[in-house]
């Protein structure tokens, strides 16, 4: 073995070395997580108490950034051009994968520019009307809606899981209503309980308060079973409308591309411990959220699956791509 060939060797593990021990040094600064939904909506607080028990596990400060608009993309276009090194990282809901189905172009590619880190948990999402809609279920709505005047219908981003089995609803029971996106729920929540639109789709920890303070009226859910926070509220499909059989909204969490396997072993680790400390089973529950761990593995193939599910459900409604 000549000198040049072991010099060559010896820089080849050197390197090796630097890099294994920077990768084991993970994390030795903030972390920042993407939210792409506005504060304080149900995927913001979820988001953030998720980050406080990360931070607990890794030792190192984990931040919130609040980055909505362009239904996600905003957000999700951010981590997919982050660094990846393990310090931008992205939780969001089902809608990551939606976005492909209703959008011309994207930014960024939902399955080559991401690295599934995991799926934490699902929940659901409830109807909930103005206290003058003179309905209390479904079926009242659409007819109080065929006879209606100047309503209108909000969700939390254009082409959401709200905005998509609204336009749904509508289309399915012949009804000329607006659907009116906003940046974030709470925006669009306020002009509910204002009475500027009449009802809409969100998630369960921003109308919980307001249903029961009786500022707006819960008419129905998408979950697959009974709401603790609202047990009196029957799903779609009890109230007769089958079509709408729907196993809930998931949360996960992502890493840019290209991340190193360390790295990503590291977060997944935390993650899937932090989903089975009962304690933030109970927290997430009282949330309306059920704690549901699907490691990388599986929850890439769950992609890809409601991938296509989704747009083949896109598709049968009619709904152009923007």
């Amino acid at each position: 073995m000549n000198i040049v060939t072991t010099t060559r060797r010896g820089i080849l593990l050197a390197v090796a070395l630097l890099s294994m021990g920077a990768q084991a040094a993970y994390p030795d600064k903030p972390i920042k997580i993407v939210v792409p939904f506005a504060a304080g909506g149900g995927t913001d607080v979820w988001a953030r108490t998720f980050a406080l028990r990360l931070s607990a596990k890794l030792g190192q400060p984990v931040l919130v950034d609040n980055r909505p608009g362009a239904n996600t993309q905003l957000g999700a276009n951010t981590v997919a051009k982050a660094e990846p090194d393990g310090y931008t990282l992205l939780f969001t809901s089902g809608t990551h994968i939606q976005v492909p189905a209703l959008s011309v172009s994207i930014p960024y590619d939902v399955v080559r520019d991401f690295a599934p880190v995991g799926q934490l948990g699902t929940t659901g999402l409830v109807f909930v009307a103005h206290p003058s809609v003179k309905a209390n279920n479904m079926n009242e709505f659409i007819a109080e809606a065929k006879k209606s005047k100047n309503w209108a219908l909000g969700t939390y981003a254009s082409g959401s899981t709200g905005d998509v089995f609204s336009q749904s609803l509508l289309k399915d029971n012949g009804l000329n209503l607006p659907v009116v996106a906003y940046k974030g729920e709470s925006a669009a929540m306020t002009d509910v309980i204002g009475g500027q639109i009449q009802g809409g789709f969100f998630s369960i920890p921003t109308v919980k308060q307001q249903v029961k303070g009786g500022k707006v009226k819960a008419l129905g859910s998408l979950s697959t079973g009974q709401i603790p926070a609202l047990p009196e509220v029957k799903s779609l499909p009890e109230q007769g409308l089958t079509r709408y059989k729907w196993p809930g909204i998931w949360l996960g969490f992502f890493a840019p591309a290209k991340t190193p396997q360390p790295i990503l072993d590291r977060l997944s680790e935390a993650a899937h411990a932090i989903t089975q400390d009962p304690d933030f089973q109970r927290d997430w529950g009282d949330r309306d959220l059920v704690v549901h761990w699907r490691g990388p593995k599986e929850f890439s193939q769950d992609i890809r699956t409601d991938m296509k599910t989704w747009s083949d459900l896109v598709n049968t409604l009619g709904i152009k791509p923007q």
